[in-house]
């Protein structure tokens, strides 16, 4: 009976960590229609979906309603709470109310812990850029150790509807990892840019690696794959038109909880190319 538990608990643990890895989306719920579904109409009920998996857009597991620890959509009138939200087949579905102009959803999990193994924890730092935390563990005598890791996802939705009233867009909704637009996302249109900030408890964050993909991308091969500047910004310049989203994770050492040895924030932001 022990040792069936035992194994149980560790398929539990590597099946967290196989989650943890996925990215995570707001999307809208009929997103396979193309990039029209990101086109709203200002006060009639809109459905969203919290998506997780390695091929964007599509879902793998829906996550529980009591991940959640924030749900809200922000207008130029202001923020309201998203309630009433629920599993449906993979996905975590809502109404939101969009305004005028670009209406911006934002969903963010409760941390939660994953131990994975010496070398996968290695492996997935590689491949996340994040050098600064393989060179702290070496430091550290922990380079074969476990990776003890407490992460949360953070995601951020632009739904457009109309002629944009301000620029609310532009500012931050105090986020611990935000990606935040600087040019209008819902005029969007191949080839041009989109100028994002990324901040980190409200601070630019200077060379965090911010990747971004369209519909199809698989996994984390992201076609575009860059460094913010001094001031946490970057440049995406999407060449095809669709669903498109932009990610980023930041990683520090963990003060907050006594469990996890690293605390995370998988971040990302999705919006639609015309």
């Amino acid at each position: 009976m022990k040792r069936g538990l035992l194994r149980f608990l560790a398929l539990v643990l590597v099946g967290a960590g196989v989650l943890a890895a996925h990215d995570t989306w707001l999307v809208p719920a009929l997103i396979n229609s193309g990039p029209g579904s990101f086109r709203v109409t200002p006060g009639l009920p809109a459905r969203v979906a919290l998506h997780t998996s390695e091929d964007f857009p599509s879902s793998e597991a829906a996550a529980a309603p009591d991940r959640i620890a924030r749900f809200e959509a922000v207008t130029a009138d202001g923020r309201k709470a998203v309630s009433g939200y629920r599993v449906e087949d993979k996905s975590l579905v809502a109404e939101v109310v969009p305004g005028p102009g670009v209406t911006l959803v934002v969903a963010i999990t409760h941390p939660r812990l994953i131990v994975m193994k010496p070398e996968d924890f290695q492996t997935y730092l590689s491949e996340e850029g994040l050098q600064a935390i393989v060179a702290a563990r070496a430091a550290r005598g922990q380079a074969q150790s476990e990776g003890r890791e407490r992460y949360s996802k953070v995601a951020k939705l632009a739904l457009c509807a109309g002629e944009v009233r301000g620029a609310a867009y532009e500012q931050p909704l105090g986020l611990r990892l935000e990606i935040v637009p600087e040019n209008n996302p819902c005029e969007l249109r191949v080839g041009e840019a989109l100028r994002v900030r990324v901040l980190f408890d409200g601070a630019p964050l200077a060379g965090v690696w911010v990747g971004a993909g369209y519909s199809g991308v698989h996994g984390h091969h992201y076609p575009v794959w860059l460094k913010t500047d001094s001031a946490g910004r970057a440049a995406v310049r999407p060449d095809r038109p669709g669903a498109w989203f932009v990610r980023a994770l930041h990683m520090v050492p963990s003060t907050e909880v006594p469990d996890a040895d690293w605390q995370s924030w998988f971040s990302t932001f999705t919006f639609a190319v015309h």
